[in-house]
C-alpha cells in the first residue's frame, strides 16, 4: 500500500468517526451517548491530524 492510499484511508476513517460522534451529539434522545460522542469526535480529529504525516513529500 502506498503512502498516499494510507493517507486517504486515514482521512476517510477520521471523517467517519467524527461524523458518527457528531451525530450522537446532535440526536437529543441519545443522552447517554454524550460522553462517547465527544471521545469519538476527538479521535476522528486526531486520526485526520495523524494522516498528515503520510503526506507525499516532493524530492527537491
Amino acid at each position: 500500500m502506498s503512502m498516499s492510499s494510507i493517507r486517504k484511508w486515514l482521512i476517510f476513517l477520521g471523517i467517519v468517526i467524527f461524523a458518527v460522534g457528531l451525530t450522537f451529539m446532535i440526536i437529543e434522545e441519545l443522552t447517554s451517548y454524550k460522553t462517547i460522542s465527544m471521545i469519538m469526535m476527538v479521535v476522528g480529529i486526531v486520526i485526520i491530524i495523524i494522516s498528515n504525516f503520510f503526506r507525499r513529500r516532493s524530492h527537491d
